[in-house]
């Protein structure tokens, strides 16, 4: 067996001494949630494959799913190699997206471009609440109200487009020697305890044993819950203006009715077009925290909790950092005055965190503008823990589905109103 596979190729003995029942996250059924207007996320890794752990560490990655608080508008590629095990710099990055023209892509599948060059607003219209064929860019650049919802679907939908790209390095705490005598440590007391159960000769020796199984498996159990990783996740949003949306629909449009050469032509250029950008707003960088064992049954679920969780701190650190990055979520419910939102610690929430109430409103011509009605804190004790494998953790506020907050000003709060952080 290789060194490397030595702390993964093991942990099914710990497992063996130590087995809990598995339950699954509480969560509330998606019809409880409100219809609104999220931001789209294109999540990218950097790879190290020279790096200790780097396949694992790929293969959890890959499989965490979007944060709920964001559509999901992932390209193709999720996973990009660097070419040493260091952490990659910013200028880096930007020179791999704007090379692979991530941005054109971006805007390409906001528009469900096929390969014959063709766009339409399906997705923008579904993703925004609009009349799909109301939508229509040939007619809807003939009138007022239709000039006025692309806008606004540019505005509010394709400009809050943001890219994280993450950049995750095993932290080596050279306990593996430690894990690996330890391991082989336990393998002989278990076989001795067999051995002795067996005979029913030597009770005290028999609970000496083991006694010493349970110290030696403590011993494993701390160096699995020393995994730890640092990640760094880079944020870049999507530049999308009125003079850029104008040009797009002017120049590169193409839907069923352009006749053929002009599609042939207008195809071309937007292939070649260097009119979409990305916008590099800054960095977040995490040390993952010491993992809690409760719940944890492999060295999956170990990787995986551990980068999920430093993924949703950074997350949260970049909303705080960032404005534009902001998530609103709805409020589903309306308890004695008490505001209820699935919002929870995986968001960062702490009692003495405020969030503004807003209310959706849409204007005669399409647009939508959220106006401010009241301020919310997390009600101390009803704060969900909504962190990946909270519940298995059975952790303070995992088995709540979502936060209560209580006023801090305004009245009237209705379902189908937004939160959103205030710095």
């Amino acid at each position: 067996m290789k060194k490397k596979d030595v702390f993964f190729g093991f942990c099914l003995l710990f497992v063996l001494f130590a087995v809990l029942p598995v339950q699954a996250q509480n969560r509330l059924t998606d019809g409880a949630e409100t219809q609104y207007r999220r931001s789209s996320l294109y999540s990218l890794l950097i790879a190290h494959p020279q790096a200790k752990y780097a396949s694992q560490i790929d293969y959890v990655y890959l499989g965490l799913p979007t944060p709920d608080k964001y559509e999901d508008h992932n390209l193709n590629v999720r996973r990009v190699e660097a070419l040493t095990a260091k952490e990659a710099k910013p200028y880096e990055i930007t020179a791999f997206l704007d090379g692979n023209q991530v941005a054109r892509r971006l805007v390409a599948k906001w528009f469900n471009r096929d390969s014959n060059g063709v766009f339409n607003v399906d997705l923008v219209a579904d993703r925004g609440n609009y009349n799909a064929t109301e939508m229509d860019v040939a007619e809807a650049r003939m009138t007022k109200r239709g000039l006025a919802m692309l806008s606004d679907a540019g505005e509010d939908l394709i400009g809050n487009t943001f890219v994280t790209v993450n950049d995750i390095v095993y932290i080596d705490k050279e306990q593996r020697a430690q894990l690996a005598s330890a391991i082989l440590q336990i393998v002989a007391q278990a076989a001795l305890v067999a051995t002795m159960a067996a005979d029913d000769d030597d009770t005290e020796a028999i609970a000496g044993a083991i006694a010493g199984t349970a110290a030696l498996g403590s011993i494993i159990a701390d160096n699995l819950a020393g995994f730890k990783v640092k990640v760094t996740t880079h944020l870049y949003q999507l530049v999308w203006n009125d003079s850029i949306a104008n040009l797009f629909y002017s120049d590169y449009w193409v839907d069923e009715n352009t006749p053929e050469a002009e599609r042939l032509r207008r195809k071309a250029l937007f292939e070649q077009s260097d009119l979409f950008a990305l916008k590099y707003l800054g960095k977040y960088k995490v040390k993952s925290e010491k993992t809690v064992m409760k719940g944890v049954h492999s060295n999956e679920d170990i990787i995986r909790k551990v980068c999920a969780r430093a993924m949703d701190r950074n997350i949260a650190g970049l909303q705080k950092k960032f404005e534009a990055f902001k998530v609103k979520t709805p409020v589903i419910a309306v308890e004695n005055g008490r505001v209820v939102a699935k919002v929870g610690k995986k968001e960062g929430l702490k009692p003495s965190t405020k969030f503004e109430v807003l209310q959706p409103v849409q204007r005669e011509d399409g647009r939508m503008v959220y106006r401010r009605v009241g301020v919310v804190k997390p009600q101390k004790g009803q704060i969900w823990d909504n962190r990946y494998m909270a519940f298995e953790e059975q952790s303070d506020g995992s088995e709540l589905t979502a936060t209560t907050f209580r006023t801090v000003s305004g009245v009237g709060f209705v379902p189908g109103m937004l939160i959103r952080q205030l710095k």
